[in-house]
């Protein structure tokens, strides 16, 4: 999947680039878990916001390489939470301090402990985390003017949602808004810890943006009739199904940017 089609409307996302845009997909073995991955300046260095997991690590090092950008150079990455298909990749990223809530942590060691189940929280989580500069997170952080991570909790505990405000308000969710259809209906797809606080915070975000990055779908603008989606997307799927024949396309989806209309 391409950084960056020559389509995209690239100056409503200001100085954040997106290296992998997250995919809102899942199978009857579950899911696929590709979220989005975001470069942003940060005094004068670079930061990221969450990594994406093993399965992106190959795309996500040629991403670098198309930004010219040596991993090394990332100086800060922001977990939005705990989950595996947003940290596993952090040890790409070894001279970065990481910034985390405070309550994700307290939450991860209680997964850990037995005390309380989540089966997306892998059980070295604190290898990840060891001898790094860890800045936790309370309810928020402002890491430059302009920028701020708040702790929204629903989905874990400590889910992270940073608020990028230049010319246009963008935020970036994490799990707080997984998809389009998420910030249509106001309401979390999918169970949480907390889900009451999920759908306020949900409309919390919408009503403090303008632009929403998702932690599973494109970056998109909404409409009171729906959503101005502004990448394009190709999502495909390939099988070596015997005796079909090997690397066959199962699935092949092209999204275009622009606006999709309610239903």
């Amino acid at each position: 999947m391409p950084l960056n089609s020559k389509n995209d409307d690239l100056n409503q996302l200001g100085r954040l680039k997106i290296l992998l845009p997250g995919v809102p997909g899942r199978s009857n073995r579950g899911w696929f878990g590709y979220c989005s991955v975001v470069l942003f300046p940060l005094g004068g260095e670079w930061a990221l916001f969450d990594t994406g997991h093993y399965s992106d690590r190959v795309l996500l090092l040629e991403a670098f390489k198309a930004q010219r950008i040596d991993p090394a150079a990332i100086r800060l990455v922001v977990l939005s939470h705990l989950h595996f298909d947003h940290i596993l990749n952090l040890s790409l990223f070894k001279n970065a301090a990481v910034v985390i809530a405070q309550s994700e942590l307290d939450y991860a060691q209680s997964v850990s402990a037995g005390k309380i189940e989540d089966a997306s929280i892998p059980d070295f989580w604190p290898v990840l985390l060891a001898e790094r500069d860890v800045k936790l997170v309370d309810e928020s952080m402002e890491l430059e003017e302009g920028l701020e991570v708040v702790n929204l909790p629903g989905h874990t505990p400590g889910c992270l949602t940073m608020f990028y405000e230049e010319a246009t308000r963008i935020a970036i969710c994490g799990d707080v808004i997984k998809n389009g259809w998420e910030a249509l209906t106001g309401e979390a797809g999918s169970p949480g810890v907390e889900n009451n606080r999920m759908d306020q915070n949900i409309k919390q975000i919408t009503n403090r943006s303008d632009v929403i990055v998702p932690g599973h779908d494109r970056p998109f603008r909404m409409r009171d009739d729906g959503l101005v989606y502004l990448t394009d997307c190709t999502w495909e799927i390939y099988g070596n199904f015997c005796p079909r024949p090997r690397n066959e396309v199962l699935l092949k989806m092209d999204m275009k940017q622009g606006f999709y209309k309610a239903v």
